[in-house]
């Protein structure tokens, strides 16, 4: 039996990778659609077009996944949290936006930092949806839809999926730290989850369907624990269409899409950076408050499609593995 969470977080708001080149990590990034907020020696923080100073950190060094963050609600929460078994003194951010984290060390050794305080930015473009005629709704009336080539507009960092020894083991860690919910499972047999998707939450305010999913690592073709994939919330569909096409154009590497996934609804795309690491944009999740049930499925929905390219062999992996900071 869980016991109940010492906090419970808002949701996930970067990831922290680790690769030998930042320009060609930079390079591949502006392709994706981010957008350089501070680059140091060492260090490369990437934004998107909405209000957060950065989504994605990389540091200098072997390819890997260090970890990434939550957002507490409160510094009240900023505070339980840290005082609690594992986590570390409360400290400053040197980072865009500042703002205040702890540290603890997850069961398959990343740093899972929770922050507060991070000052928003002033987004870099208007981040309107597009008017759309469809069914009985006409929004656009005596104007034409023209989509301009180019990246995808990233609004913010989604959700990411972690390949574990024992996703029951993991999800137990993360509800009693930081009160995550289930929102489907993926059961090899009863009571014998394979994968588990798991959002924040926020009471009666919808949350994304999945903010952290744990697959099982012996189901993936490299059977290690680590990152499988990290994903952000673009702005529409045009968003995950233009930019696929503009990511073929440049020659990067295409993973797996674009299609629409079964749990969760998203409009997925997925591409590999220069080492192999998993990014992903969506658009259109479903969005579920804290009294929706968990669902169980069995193993052919694990990774099914209402639509799109079934997924590929090479996407079962781990593909990031951890590294120290």
């Amino acid at each position: 039996m869980t016991k109940l969470p010492i906090i419970k977080v808002r949701d996930v708001i970067f990831p922290r990778l680790q690769a030998p080149d930042l320009d060609a990590m930079e390079a591949f990034l502006l392709d994706f659609g981010m957008l350089r907020a501070r680059r140091t020696q060492d260090t490369l923080y990437m934004r998107g077009a909405g209000a957060a100073p950065f989504v994605h950190v990389t540091h200098l060094g072997p390819a890997g996944f260090r970890g990434f963050a939550f957002e507490a609600a409160s510094r009240e929460d900023l505070e339980k949290i840290a005082a609690s078994d594992g986590f570390s003194k409360i400290e400053e951010l040197d980072s865009p936006g500042k703002g205040w984290r702890t540290v603890a060390i997850d069961p398959i050794g990343l740093e899972v930092e929770v922050v507060f305080g991070i000052e928003q930015a002033p987004p870099s473009e208007a981040i309107e949806a597009r008017k759309l005629n469809m069914g009985t709704r006409f929004q656009r009336i005596g104007e034409a839809q023209r989509i301009g080539r180019g990246p995808s507009r990233i609004k913010r960092f989604g959700h990411l999926q972690l390949n574990v020894p024992d996703p029951q083991a993991s999800f137990t860690w993360y509800h009693e730290r930081f009160g995550i919910l289930i929102s489907d499972t993926i059961d090899l047999a009863p009571n014998t989850p394979v994968a588990m998707f798991n959002r924040c939450d926020k009471g009666g305010e919808p949350a994304d369907h999945h903010t952290i999913l744990f697959t099982n690592s012996a189901s993936t073709t490299n059977a290690i624990p680590g990152l499988n994939h990290v994903s952000w919330e673009v702005f529409d569909f045009d968003d995950v269409l233009a930019g696929h096409e503009y990511l073929e154009a440049k020659k990067r590497t295409a993973e797996w899409g674009v299609g629409r996934h079964l749990l969760g609804s998203q409009v997925f795309d997925y591409w590999s950076d220069p080492w192999g690491h998993i990014h992903e944009h969506w658009t259109d999740g479903d969005q579920l408050d804290a009294s929706t049930p968990a669902g169980s499925h069995g193993l052919h929905d694990a990774a099914a499609s209402q639509w799109g390219p079934d997924v590929p062999e090479s996407y079962r992996r781990t593909s990031a593995k951890v590294v120290a900071g």
